[in-house]
């Protein structure tokens, strides 16, 4: 289900954390043999997102920290950025659609999904999010305290909220 795609969008896919309680970095872990990174962007190119950054350096201490330093290496700024954390790795490509619609047409607004009453993730952020702003508790924090709206988008997917945290999770 590939949505036509009017403004640039560059997908983020968090993956510099070290896994701890999943035993290995997440970056390298799999289901049925793909990579979480490559489910991942599999839906992403289904949805019609071609700019895809894998961010996985390990030196960086947070999320936050790890989008900050992929934004900062992109060479031309997007519209729009599409935060997704690789232990998402369930989302599927009609969902991004969905959420990709909604940005386009609430192109100053923040995008989150919602399942059944509890949001999820991926997360899409206009680029004039100032994403270096001060902020103790990340991400969250920025969108909280900034002026943009968020819209939350009614969605009939589980694996927004299928967070991989331990192996058993993949089953």
């Amino acid at each position: 289900m590939q949505t036509s795609i009017p403004y640039k969008v560059t997908a983020i896919i968090l993956a510099s954390g070290k896994g701890l309680r999943y035993g290995q970095p997440k970056s390298e872990a799999s289901i049925d043999g793909k990579l979480f990174s490559q489910k991942i962007s599999a839906s992403l190119l289904d949805a019609g997102i071609r700019d895809i950054v894998l961010a996985d350096d390990e030196d960086t201490a947070s999320p936050l920290d790890t989008l900050r330093a992929a934004v900062s290496k992109l060479e031309t700024k997007p519209d729009f950025y599409l935060i997704f954390p690789v232990d998402h790795p369930f989302v599927s490509s009609e969902t991004i659609s969905i959420l990709l619609g909604t940005a386009f047409q609430n192109p100053d607004c923040v995008i989150k999904p919602e399942f059944r009453g509890q949001r999820g993730h991926p997360i899409i952020i206009p680029s004039t999010l100032n994403i270096y702003a001060e902020a103790e508790a990340g991400l969250r924090e920025i969108i909280r305290y900034s002026s943009i709206a968020t819209v939350i988008v009614p969605v009939e997917d589980a694996g927004i909220m299928q967070n991989v945290n331990y192996l058993q999770d993949t089953v």
